[in-house]
């Protein structure tokens, strides 16, 4: 398959780039989910552009982050975009394909 280079987006690294996503898929006033624990950048990144952070929580249980489905539906009902860090920061989780679907 051919990638039309019209959908290729270069950065000079990780915060660059959510910025970029971001600023393409949210508009001021757009609901973000973040799963927290977090990396320090996706709230300030929100905040850059009048973006609204919403959190659900990873739990450690039994040595497993884990998420609360339901806490998860009910955020992202509301929602324009999801951030998914996989493997996760700072925690390590690495989400299952279930976890994901």
């Amino acid at each position: 398959d051919d990638i039309d280079a019209d959908n290729i987006t270069i950065t000079l690294g990780a915060t660059e780039a959510m910025a970029t996503a971001l600023r393409t898929v949210g508009a001021p006033g757009d609901k973000v989910v973040i799963f927290e624990p977090f990396h320090e950048l996706y709230p300030n990144q929100c905040e850059l552009f009048y973006l609204e952070p919403s959190y659900v929580t990873l739990k450690e249980v039994e040595g497993s982050w884990q998420y609360d489905a339901q806490e998860l539906r009910k955020e992202i009902s509301e929602a324009c975009v999801v951030l998914i860090n996989s493997p996760h920061n700072p925690t390590g989780k690495v989400f299952s394909k279930a976890e994901l679907l």
